[in-house]
Order: C-alpha cells, then structure tokens, then sequence
C-alpha cells in the first residue's frame, strides 16, 4: 500500500510539472473519488447515487469537449518550458506564438508620430535591446497603474526590491490587478505575460541569434505602443477632470468670455508634449470624458474636441512660436521669462491665460527638440490629411 501511494506520488509529481499534466492528474482523481463514493457507499438510496451515477456518464464527455477546446484555441496554455528539448526551442515557439498574436494588430497600433519606444533610443545590441524593452514595458504598467489611481499594489515595495523573481512578480502583479479592473483586457495581459518570459529567455540563453532577438525587440516594441496608448488616455482623462488649465478653458467658454473653439486649441497648444503630440490619444480621452459628462448630466464640464485638421493647426502654431524662442536665445539665454511666453494670434482673441511655452528643460536644446517633435508631428499628422483626402 505505501509503494502504491508513493507510486502515485511520484506519478502526481511528473504531472505537475505543466498544465496538461495537471489537468490530466485533476480528471483522473475526481473520476476516481466519485467511482469509489459510488462503488462502496452501500448505505446510499438510489435516489442519492442517480446523481453520481449521471456525473460519471457526463464527466467523460464534458471533459473531452473542454479539452478539445483548448487544444483548439489556447494549444500554447497547455505545455510547460520543461517539456520543451531546450531553452532556444522553448523561445522559439513562445516568439511564434506571440508574433502570430501581436504583429497582426501591428499595423494600426502605429498611428502616433512616437509610436513605439518612446523617446529612449533602442539599444543596438539585441540582447539589451530587448532587456530595455522589457523594462520600458514595467514602466508603462507603472505610470498606467498610478494614472488610474490603482491601489491594490504596493508598488513602491516592489520597486525597492532586486532580484529578478520579485521583478516578474511586481509585473504580473500589476497586469492582474489592472486586468480585474477592466483597464487591460486578457489578451494584452496575456501576450505582455508571454513577452516578459520570453524578454528572460532570451537574455539568460546561451545561444540567441541576433535575428531572433530583433523579433522578440519589434513585438515587445508593439505591446509597448498599445500599453502607452492607454497610458496616455489614462492620464489625459485625470487631467480633464482636475488640471486647472481645462478648469479654466472650459469656464471661459461657457461664460462666454473667451471663444470656445480657440479657448481649447490653447490649452491642447500648452499640453502637446504631456501627451506626446498623439492626436489619437488626445482625442480618445476627450471623447470618452464627454461621455462621462454625459451619463452624469454634466454639460457644462463638456470639452471642445479638435479636429486632425485643427489639431494640426496648432500644431504649426506651437512649431511656429519655438521657431521664434529659439531665435531670441542669446549668449545669456533669455533675457527675461516673459520673453519666452506665448504670443496668441490676434484672430484668437482674449484666452484668458499666458505663460512660459516651455515648463520643463528651459534652455536652448530643449526648445530645439520639442521644435523636432513638433515638426515630426506635423509631417505625420499632414500625411494623414492627405491620404482621407
């Protein structure tokens, strides 16, 4: 008797070791249980066994269409990487995988002038490129969960901490409590799960081609973009409902003080590089705050929402305004802060507001690359105009 338990110990164990082995060793022990409750529980009506009795005609079927199912749609769930001959085949099926799921939706995800890796220049070794990506993505997860107020997570406590397991921990901790949230759905959650083991295998292989590397960059690059999308919405719709700068827009307006279309190309003109020059993300988050507006009975708090074709407007004005700051900077700088503050059209009439057009970096080379943004924006943007046409 104990050999046969220590048997089927070591069975369960061997099993264990990937999900179909679990769901395998699952069946077999609640099959079992229910033979045996049947089998010897003479005590029993008949009445009390019809249902067992119908549970193990019905288990048999129900599990064979469940697992069809899975081998079906999610055949990738049911192996672990122990089952794999190596680490590099284990990678190379993972990147499959993930390529197959992710590039499809690549296209469309690439719709902003700074799509991708952001600002950080992609590091030209592969293996560090893709260590870089997978941190940019932990950074994301970060800023999104802050953006939506999530406080289930301590995440402070898992940044201080260093290994590598707790790394994985905080990042699956973030994408769970953002998934239950509603803000990430399970596919995102899923292939960025999937990216963060594979971003680990191929820095702690022993043998990764540079080729491979470069795949494993560009898909983690993709989910990047869609985690920065929702990023950048996030933080746009807390800013709607508490920057005083919207505050102010939207009072002017409606009290009729400042024309309503000009009020709003000001506030985006100030804003642009807090929402990185992303049309879509801009328009999105005003979309869905006047939605909210809406459902609350709140039309006043409602924002006037650019066009591309008046987003790109102002676009040339904020290029136009840093092509004369960076003019006037001499071997001091500017002479005064006025010097740098904005200069609104006379057609814009009163706006009620000015300041600085650069709140952060206030020197020269600042200027000099948010001038470079600005006008990687309007050639992105105009191409846009130009293909609805």
């Amino acid at each position: 008797m104990k050999e046969n338990l220590k048997t089927f110990g070591e069975t369960a164990k061997g099993l264990a070791k990937n999900p179909l082995g679990v769901i395998a060793l699952f069946i077999v022990l609640v099959y079992g249980v229910a033979a045996l409750v049947t089998t010897f529980a003479r005590s029993m009506e008949a009445g009390e066994r019809q249902p067992l009795i119908w549970f193990l005609v019905l288990f048999p079927p129900i599990v064979l269409a469940v697992f069809a199912w899975l081998v079906s749609r999610h055949p990738d769930k049911l192996y672990g990487p122990g089952d794999f001959r190596s680490d590099e085949t284990y990678r190379k099926i993972l990147l499959g995988q993930l390529e197959a799921k992710v590039t499809t939706t690549a296209r469309s995800l690439a719709t902003s002038p700074e799509s991708g890796a952001g600002h950080e220049r992609i590091h030209s070794d592969s293996r560090l490129a893709i260590a870089q990506v997978r941190l940019q993505v932990e950074r994301e997860l970060f800023l999104l969960s802050h953006a939506l107020n999530t406080r289930s997570i301590e995440f402070e406590g898992h940044y201080r901490v260093g290994p590598e397991a707790q790394e994985e921990r905080s990042i699956s901790a973030s994408l769970g409590a953002l998934e239950k949230k509603g803000e990430i759905n399970s596919d995102l959650a899923s292939s960025l799960r999937e990216f963060v083991q594979l971003a680990n295998a191929t820095v702690h292989g022993e043998r990764v081609e540079d080729a491979e590397a470069q795949r494993s960059v560009t898909v983690g690059t993709a989910l990047l973009t869609r985690l920065r999308h929702k990023r950048l919405v996030a933080e746009l719709m807390r800013d709607f409902d508490g920057h005083l700068l919207w505050h102010h827009q939207r009072k002017m307006a409606t009290d009729g003080e400042a024309t309503e279309k000009y009020a709003f190309w000001s506030a985006v003109a100030a804003s642009l590089p807090d929402f990185e020059y992303d049309y879509e993300a801009y328009a999105e988050a005003a979309n869905r705050h006047n939605e909210l507006m809406d459902q609350r009975g709140h039309d006043d708090r409602k924002l006037y929402v650019l066009s591309l074709l008046e987003f790109v407007s102002v676009l040339k004005f904020r290029e136009m305004e840093l092509e004369r700051i960076c003019k006037s900077w001499g071997s001091g700088g500017w002479k005064t802060d006025e010097e740098i503050h904005w200069q609104w059209p006379d057609e814009w009439g009163d706006v009620g507001w000015n300041g600085p057009i650069l709140r952060e970096r206030r020197y020269l080379k600042g200027a000099e690359e948010d001038l470079m943004r600005a006008r990687v924006a309007i050639a992105h943007y105009r191409a846009g105009l130009s293909s609805s046409e």
